[in-house]
């Protein structure tokens, strides 16, 4: 199985506000000795707006790593389940994305608005 050993990493804060946008940094990092084509495609979700890139499309070299940057901008307040990104090995498609994204951040709370009265 050395011919798709890689790690996908994200960083994201474990709380927020609603309609503050949450910075979302996806990683992969390809820790074989092949080169690895990847697409990864941004979810949004129904509880969420995205802006930025939603989709990276790359080769990524052994032992080199490849970023997606995009921000969530929460609709609901809560506990809200994040979207997951969509991520295939263009060259292994029998690999599922759901095994890739596996140890990525599921949920996120979310504070609700503050109004202020005046």
């Amino acid at each position: 199985k050395q011919w798709y050993q890689r790690r996908v990493r994200g960083t994201m804060p474990s709380c927020g506000g609603v309609f503050s946008p949450i910075a979302v940094q996806i990683g992969i990092v390809n820790i074989s000795s092949y080169v690895q084509e990847v697409d990864l495609i941004a979810e949004q979700g129904e509880s969420f707006m995205l802006a930025g890139h939603k989709h990276l499309r790359c080769k990524i070299l052994p032992h080199d790593k490849e970023f997606l940057q995009y921000h969530l901008v929460p609709l609901k307040h809560g506990l809200l389940s994040v979207p997951l990104p969509n991520v295939k090995l263009l060259r292994h498609p029998d690999v599922e994305s759901a095994v890739i994204t596996n140890k990525l951040i599921k949920s996120v709370f979310i504070k609700p608005r503050q109004f202020n009265s005046s």
